[in-house]
Parts: structure tokens; C-alpha cells; sequence
């Protein structure tokens, strides 16, 4: 696991809307904060201050056409998840 990761899930909360927005990005890849919010169903005033603060904490970085992208690659997700989840039952 990365150490990049290894924070996060520390970090953040599963149920929080910072998590389900990087979620988001690591598995659909960069996308403006309009379209997370359309797909999700995370009202836009909350997916913009999320994507603020994941900003802030080295999550995700903002690309030139003011998408965002997720530094978390989703197989390092699902891979933690498996490891720590899956195998363990």
C-alpha cells in the first residue's frame, strides 16, 4: 500500500464526502466538480469544499481545464481493501 493511501484511509472517513469524492476521481479519473456532483448526487456545495480540502491534504491536484485527479490509483483502493478485507474472512 502506498504511503499516500495509508494516509488517506487514516485520514478520512469512509462515510465522509471527502472519501466518496476521491473514490470517485481514483475510479472514474479527472473530472470538474459539476460532473462529480451530477454523478454522485453529492450536492455541489459540498463536492467544492471537499475537493478544496483534498486539495489541501495532497489527494488529488487540480489539472489545467480545472478537473480534478485523484493521486490515488483505484487498484491501490481495491488492492487495500482485498488485503485487509476479503483475504482476512
Amino acid at each position: 500500500m502506498s504511503k499516500l493511501l495509508d494516509k488517506a484511509l487514516k485520514d478520512l472517513s469512509p462515510r465522509s464526502s471527502q472519501f466518496k469524492v476521491l473514490l470517485y476521481l481514483a475510479f472514474k479519473g479527472p473530472a470538474p466538480p459539476s460532473t462529480i456532483a451530477e454523478e454522485t448526487g453529492i450536492s455541489p456545495g459540498t463536492v467544492r469544499p471537499a475537493l478544496r480540502a483534498l486539495l489541501t491534504k495532497k489527494y488529488v491536484t487540480q489539472e489545467r481545464d480545472r478537473s480534478y485527479k485523484s493521486k490515488i490509483a483505484f487498484t491501490e483502493i481495491v488492492s487495500d481493501l482485498y488485503t485487509n478485507y476479503i483475504r482476512k474472512e
